[in-house]
Order: structure tokens, then C-alpha cells, then sequence
């Protein structure tokens, strides 16, 4: 096989951090938004940068012409946002409602990755890549995102560097599937594709940018370990939120996906740049479509809660691995269940016992005295915690005064976080983070 994806070697934005290389990567993209939006020049939007060689703004543009953002079209100096581009900077444009428009904004992203391919106007690499471009119908990500949700959420880099990149043809991608699940059953590792560039740093890279850019930088997938093949190798995992969105994303543009005879995408020829950018990988998600994933959030968020967890434990379990999704639900509800469905005599019993001994109600964990704060309303009020970790929870027992911890609200919702702690590892994360050193036994 003598056919090997390929990918700009940068990292992909990320607009909800607020940090690091993916964050200013996003400010970037807002920049040059704001620059075009202005009816600024694109040599104009350089000098925006003043940290910043022209290289690496070039760079930083090349890599937003990939994700559909924005385009320049070569000797023009002006820089055209994608329907996608425009989108973005509204949804981005109010910093603080970011986090509440997170699920918009990475289905708007997915969206558009989905629609990438590799024989477009403007290939990866410039004209030295339009041959190999332009022998090939693949959807990358498209493609990838399929094989996640078919193959239990989950990719090796062995598959990856031994059969996924080596994908010519959308044709074959049921096909690649089938190929993947048989050699998981029967334990058969891939040999890498000859194909994959004879550099192993360059090959290297491959892998690590073209799964920043699957992920949303590790928005929807996470780095784990399987064992498939005899021994432990990197893998990666869809989330479980990464899993709903890849299934409203890949929905969209291939309907048909759960039938084996539905016709499969293939790649569009694009007359020209504008046509790829406005129609192509710069088509906007539609509101409709966002909708949609919404109102089916809403109703996921309700089969998952089971009627006892809230909305924000139900956040904190989509983003468990898919893998461990289910089995994380079944003892998130079991402890919800032990906490909440025993007798509230205990509870009293507990409360009472520590007030005795203490003179007071307060949090075991972080010390908080709600009665301090907040005077006669918060007197006698503090929380209950099973001490029986999560992850250890089995089914409904017999509790004691001695299974209870008291805790304020905060510390209780850090415990329901995963992955699961003990209110002794609370504590002493709060140590740490008071103080840069843990915790010595006994004080």
C-alpha cells in the first residue's frame, strides 16, 4: 500500500481553555476573525502580532484554511471567513457564556471536520501533496469518528499506523472496520503500513496532531491503554460525551451509518477555493442541527440521572471514557441511593453525635461551618457522604453512623467528581493545594 494520510503538524484551538497552546492557538483564530471582520488587510492582521514572526502567523493561517475557518486566497491579502468562521466568532464572542455554549461549539467543530478531505483546492502541504490528494475520496475524521463508535469507542496506535491511515478509499472503510474487530478477537497485531513517511519523528507526529485535531484537543477523546494484541499499547477513547457528539456529528452528514448497505460519503470534487470554503469544510452547522443534539442531550441527561443524580453529576459522568461510562453510572445511582433512600434518623443520629464531640457542625473535609457563614440560617445544616469510595460501591448495605462523613456542599461535589476520592484524598488535595507539600500523618 503506497497510500499514507497526512496532516498540518500544529495543535488544534481550543476556545474553552483559558491556557496553554490550544488557548492562545484559539485567540489567534479570534484575532484574525476581528482583523476581517474590521475590513483589515490579511498583511494588515500580521502586524496584530507582534510576538509573532510572519512565518508563524502564516503558519497559524494555514492551519485555520484546514479546519474551514477562514481562507486567503493566494495574492489576494484578504482574509474571508467561512460560514463556519462566522458562526465561531458569534458563538465566541461572549467569553463567559463559552462553558454554557461548549456543547455548540464542539458540535459546530465536529461538524466541520466531518466534511474535510484531502483532494480539496487547497491540499495540506501545498501543490506537492495535490497527486496523493487527488487520488483519494477519504474523509478522514469522518471516517475515524465511524470507526470509534463501531468499535467500542476505541482506537490503538497500532490500528492507526497499521490500517486506519493507510485508508485510500471510503469504500473500504466497512471493510477496515471488519478487518480491526476480527484482529481484536483473534489477537493479531498490524504491521505498521509501509507507507507511513520513513521519518519516525515525522511519523510521530502524524499520529499526535491528526488525534489533537480528532479530539478537539482532547475535548471528546482521551489517552488510555488497551490490551487487544498481547500487550499494552496506547490507545484512545471516545468520551462518553465525546460519543454522543460524534454520533450527532456523523448522523448529519451520513444518515444511514448503523445500515451496512447505505451508500457511503465520499469526498466532493471542489471546483474552486471559495466553493470548498463556503459549501465544504466552511459550511456552518446548522441551528437545526444543534437543536437537535440539544433536545437529545436533554433526554440522555434524564435516562443517565435515573432520577437521583443532577445535572452536574451527569456532566462529570460523560466524561468518563465510554468503556467505563456505564459501569461509573450503576455505582454513581448506587451511592445516590445509599446516601439518600436510608433512614433519616441516622443522618440525625450522626449530626447529633458530631455536634456532642465537636460543639459544632462542620465540614470533616475542609473545615467550612455553614452556621458561621451564613448565621441562623445555616445552623445545623451540613451534608452526609457515604465513606465507602464510589468506584468500591456494590450494592445497598446496612450503613452505620461510622460510614458517614460530614461535608459542606463544595467538598461533597468533589467527591461525587470522578475519578471517585476518599474524603481523606480531599483533604488532602486541599493541603497540598494550600500549602505545596502533603499532608504529615497525624496533624
Amino acid at each position: 500500500m503506497n497510500f499514507c494520510w497526512f496532516t498540518s503538524f500544529i495543535g488544534y484551538p481550543n476556545f474553552l481553555k483559558k491556557t496553554g497552546n490550544s488557548h492562545e492557538l484559539g485567540e489567534a483564530f479570534i484575532t484574525l476573525a476581528k482583523a476581517a471582520f474590521d475590513g483589515k488587510s490579511y498583511t494588515e492582521a500580521k502586524t496584530l502580532f507582534p510576538n509573532l514572526d510572519p512565518a508563524q502567523v502564516e503558519t497559524k493561517k494555514a492551519a485555520f484554511q484546514e479546519y474551514g475557518f477562514l481562507y486567503v486566497i493566494p495574492r489576494s491579502d484578504t482574509i474571508t471567513l467561512t460560514p463556519l468562521g462566522k458562526q465561531l466568532y458569534t458563538l465566541l464572542s461572549d467569553k463567559p457564556a463559552r462553558e454554557k455554549n461548549k456543547r455548540a461549539i464542539l458540535l459546530t467543530l465536529s461538524h466541520a471536520l466531518t466534511r474535510y478531505q484531502f483532494n480539496n483546492p487547497l491540499p495540506v502541504g501545498g501543490n506537492r501533496q495535490a497527486p496523493r490528494a487527488q487520488s483519494s475520496d477519504v474523509l478522514p475524521y469522518l471516517a475515524c469518528y465511524y470507526l470509534l463508535l463501531k468499535l467500542d469507542g476505541v482506537l490503538t496506535v497500532s490500528e492507526l499506523r497499521g490500517a486506519v491511515f493507510g485508508l485510500k478509499q471510503m469504500a473500504g472503510l466497512r471493510q477496515l472496520e471488519e478487518r480491526i474487530r476480527k484482529q481484536r478477537q483473534n489477537g493479531t497485531p498490524f504491521p505498521e503500513l509501509s507507507s507511513l513517511p520513513a521519518n519516525k519523528g515525522t511519523a510521530e507526529n502524524l499520529k499526535i496532531y491528526f488525534m489533537s485535531h480528532l479530539s478537539l484537543d482532547w475535548e471528546i477523546l482521551e489517552t488510555t491503554k488497551a490490551n487487544y494484541y498481547g500487550t499494552e499499547e496506547q490507545a484512545f477513547e471516545l468520551t462518553q460525551f465525546g460519543y454522543e457528539l460524534a454520533e450527532s456529528t456523523i448522523s448529519k452528514q451520513w444518515a444511514g451509518w448503523r445500515n451496512t448497505s447505505s451508500a457511503l460519503p465520499v469526498a466532493t470534487n471542489y471546483p474552486d477555493l471559495k466553493t470548498y470554503f463556503q459549501n465544504g469544510v466552511g459550511a456552518g452547522c446548522p441551528q437545526t442541527e444543534i437543536n437537535a443534539d440539544a433536545h437529545k442531550a436533554e433526554i440522555n441527561t434524564a435516562k443517565i440521572s435515573g432520577g437521583l443524580l443532577d445535572i452536574e453529576d451527569v456532566e462529570n459522568l460523560r466524561q468518563l471514557p465510554r468503556r467505563k461510562f456505564q459501569e461509573g453510572r450503576k455505582r454513581l445511582i448506587q451511592h445516590a441511593r445509599t446516601e439518600r433512600i436510608r433512614n433519616p434518623a441516622l443522618i440525625r443520629e450522626s449530626k447529633r453525635l458530631f455536634k456532642k464531640k465537636h460543639g459544632k457542625l462542620y465540614c470533616e473535609v475542609c473545615s467550612f461551618d455553614f452556621e458561621r457563614k451564613y448565621g441562623q440560617r445555616g445552623k445545623d445544616y451540613i451534608e452526609a457522604h457515604h465513606k465507602t469510595p464510589i468506584s468500591e460501591l456494590e450494592s445497598v448495605v446496612d450503613c452505620t453512623v461510622d460510614d458517614l462523613t460530614l461535608v459542606c456542599s463544595n467538598c461533597h461535589r468533589m467527591l461525587h467528581r470522578p475519578p471517585w476520592i476518599t474524603s481523606d484524598e480531599l483533604q488532602m488535595a486541599i493541603h497540598i493545594q494550600k500549602t505545596g507539600t502533603p499532608k504529615t500523618a497525624g496533624k
